[in-house]
């Protein structure tokens, strides 16, 4: 467990960072007042990825019961916080006086934003695999379900325009996240 903590310094460094990171843009939005024209899939996103640093964070003792972690495993370990992190700021535009329109934003940022969140499925997989078996076989079929879905979802709304779709994906992929979390912290 000394071992795990040591290394989990840097990887929580950088979930820090990115919590930061969304607070300060979302206070910053905040000061501008009604300069600043929500959007709610924005808001929704933004939620989201606090929640996911927060969860990942929290899920990073899970490493405690893997009993070697190579040097290749641990920069695996920083793939996630690493692609939350950019995430974090990607979602948000340059912090500013000026008025700003998240819808606008948002489109304008959406298919990188949705390719991102692809390779955190990815990466999410990955440091499952590593975990072992046992752990994957723990994590049951609605895991291995959202992950499916996250991921296909991420690819359609890379390429759709459309608000509708954008919109149920946040909806739905908000809610799914906070089931499928809800189960992996109560196997922690």
């Amino acid at each position: 467990m000394e071992h795990l903590a040591h290394l989990s310094t840097f990887v929580s460094l950088i979930y820090g960072l990115g919590v930061a990171n969304v607070l300060a843009h979302l206070a910053s939005l905040i000061k501008r007042g009604k300069r600043a024209d929500w959007y709610w899939v924005h808001t929704l996103w933004s939620a989201f990825l606090l929640l996911a640093m927060a969860s990942f964070w929290w899920l990073l003792q899970n490493w405690a019961r893997v009993p070697h972690i190579s040097y290749l495993t641990y920069l695996s370990m920083l793939l996630i916080p690493s692609l939350l992190f950019m995430l974090s700021d990607l979602l948000f535009p340059d912090r500013g006086e000026g008025a700003v329109n998240l819808k606008a934003h948002f489109f304008a940022i959406k298919r990188p934003l949705f390719l991102l969140l692809s390779a955190l499925v990815a990466a999410d997989t990955l440091d499952s695999v590593l975990k072992g078996w046992q752990h994957m076989r723990e994590l049951g079929p609605l895991y291995w379900s959202a992950q499916v879905f996250f991921f296909l979802g991420c690819l359609v709304c890379a390429r759709s325009g459309s608000e509708r779709v954008q919109g149920a994906f946040a909806v739905v992929t908000f809610g799914l996240y906070l089931v499928g979390i809800s189960n992996a912290l109560a196997s922690v």
